[in-house]
């Protein structure tokens, strides 16, 4: 009797896992609220709380883990070279190629979706992820690690909408937005995260470490997909044969022109042919694509939708947007680097802006609704274009203390900028029905991933420029025969006293630290220069969000005059 009880007591809670824990999508019936209007998005039936609690731990889990393994690549790029022995402008590739296929991932995901199943969508690719990390700890060469870099930039496609639709399943109907917001969001935490990472710890065995936590987090969001299953979508035919070819070109723009863009700051843009001739293809390649998406029925990108003014000003923003937030990783940090430190020195100032960037997607997804989408980005252009000024005001004797109230201001800004400008693209999908779905993808991830690689190169670029300008100018106003000049380099030579005997050696010794020192302050001059630049960016695009607003304002008031 007993043994009959505990039998069918098992058989009741298998029964009840596999509803929620199973390999394949089973065919549950919504009813038609329940289904939602995106399509290759999984239903949203009433979840006990338990079960929402599971999906929320778990969008965490995916959401971190689809930027975090590439963040920490990028945090320690640096400190890598020596382990995969390659110089700086080989290194650079490896965040290149995850952005570029990140950026075109994209829209074939959503069909993927929407064709074979969220199901296989999870599993698929999430392994190809795992068995390209498991070769590169055997294969250990530029090749084998740019194939990883670019098949992360897959996954974390894939695993930034997963977070979404997982964090959608944990909140009720009445806060999808702000559950949008938050699993859109939460991929930005990572890069301040994997600053945190001790560089002994990822270290292990040259850097082996690295490749070994990354392998364990993609393991571990595997097994947790594996578990807790979303709720089946709609399958349709999705596919068409003209897709394929109108994703070539569209691929190839993307690859020539990021490849181009991603690289042309280390290599310098007239010491390589291939980048200009890179450049001039990627054009052409995305002609033909927009062409051929024009005339078809069903295209992948509609080119018309894209047209439309609105979505022009939303790229626009975006991209203008995600240029401006560069200013964090790529000038104050490299400032920080430059005068010596280590993100191990610098971890007060990374957790500081891990709790800012917290802090900011918590507000974003409070303050979100449908007329504060534009407010909330203009606040956060605002924000950085404020912090930016203030961090034009560097000196030599610039340190951590000195950027804790900028740096949390630029980290609070991202988070808030990008929750709301994913939703604004969403409404203008979800107004059209959803069947635009693949073009604003292809949309936002273009201007985000692509945008990074834009920021990026232009911040390098300026700072390159501005840094030979000082230097040039510095050279000009010292001499050997001004006083100064030589009281300085006697100072510096005579810090060798102890170790350099002869005096014309510490003589030599001085004068080339005093080379290094004017070089360190035309190098500070430079980044002030950069930081007055993203500041000037962004107070106009502040400036241009705020006619949006007034405008639009005044168009309501016109619109309730007339019907009153």
């Amino acid at each position: 009797m007993l043994d009959r009880f505990a039998i069918n007591r098992a058989s009741m809670l298998v029964r009840s896992i596999r509803r929620l824990h199973s390999f394949q999508d089973q065919p549950w019936e919504f009813s038609e609220a329940e289904r939602g209007v995106i399509p290759g998005a999984p239903p949203t039936p009433d979840h006990p709380f338990s079960r929402r609690m599971t999906y929320a731990l778990t969008s965490v889990l995916v959401s971190i883990t689809g930027g975090l393994g590439n963040a920490v690549v990028v945090a320690n790029l640096p400190y890598l070279q020596g382990s995969l022995g390659l110089n700086l402008s080989e290194m650079a590739w490896l965040p290149a190629a995850y952005l570029i296929t990140n950026a075109i991932a994209g829209c074939l995901l959503v069909k993927y979706r929407q064709q074979f199943g969220i199901r296989s969508f999870c599993l698929i690719f999430l392994a190809l992820h795992v068995i390209f990390i498991l070769g590169h700890l055997f294969v250990r060469d530029l090749a084998s690690a740019v194939a990883v870099r670019a098949a992360s930039g897959v996954a974390g496609s894939a695993l930034t909408a997963l977070g979404v639709f997982y964090m959608i399943q944990a909140l009720p109907t009445a806060h999808r937005q702000r559950a949008v917001v938050l699993g859109i969001g939460m991929p930005q935490l990572a890069l301040p995260l994997a600053r945190l990472f001790p560089i002994d710890f990822l270290a292990l065995d040259n850097w082996r470490g690295l490749y070994l936590f990354e392998l364990g987090l993609s393991l571990l969001t595997l097994a947790t997909v594996l578990c807790v299953r979303l709720p089946p979508n709609k399958r349709v035919a999705a596919f068409e044969k003209l897709d394929l070819v109108t994703f070539f070109f569209y691929a190839c723009a993307i690859a020539l022109f990021g490849s181009a863009v991603g690289l042309g700051s280390y290599l310098w843009w007239t010491n390589r042919a291939w980048i200009g001739w890179f450049l001039a293809a990627a054009l052409p390649c995305l002609i033909i694509a927009l062409c051929i998406e024009y005339v078809r029925a069903r295209p992948l990108i509609n080119v018309r939708w894209l047209g439309n003014v609105v979505l022009i000003r939303f790229a626009f923003v975006s991209l203008v947007a995600r240029i401006v937030l560069s200013e964090q990783s790529i000038g104050a940090i490299g400032l920080l680097r430059d005068f010596g430190l280590t993100n191990d020195d610098i971890r007060p100032l990374s957790l500081l802006i891990l709790v800012a960037a917290v802090a900011g997607l918590t507000t974003s997804a409070i303050a979100v609704g449908p007329t504060r989408l534009t407010p909330l980005v203009m606040l956060a252009v605002a924000l950085v274009a404020v912090a930016s000024f203030a961090d034009s005001f560097s000196s030599m004797s610039t340190r951590l203390p000195q950027l804790y109230c900028t740096q949390m201001m630029i980290a609070f800004a991202t988070t808030v900028f990008i929750g709301p400008a994913f939703v604004f693209g969403m409404s203008k999908v979800i107004a059209g029905g959803g069947a635009n779905m693949t073009s604003f993808v292809a949309l936002f991830g273009t201007t985000q991933s692509i945008g990074t690689l834009v920021g990026t190169s232009i911040i390098q670029t300026y700072l390159t420029y501005s840094q030979q300008y000082h230097l040039t100018n510095f050279a000009g106003q010292v001499g050997k025969s001004n006083p100064l000049v030589s009281e300085t380099t006697r100072a510096l030579a005579q810090d060798y006293a102890s170790v350099i005997q002869d005096p014309t050696l510490r003589a030599a010794e001085g004068l080339s630290q005093f080379g290094q020192h004017i070089l360190l302050n035309a190098r500070v001059a430079a980044y002030d220069d950069v930081f007055f630049l993203v500041s000037a960016l962004a107070g106009i695009t502040t400036i241009f969000l705020m006619g949006v607003i007034l405008h639009g304002w005044r168009a309501n008031r016109r619109v309730q005059g007339t019907t009153q």
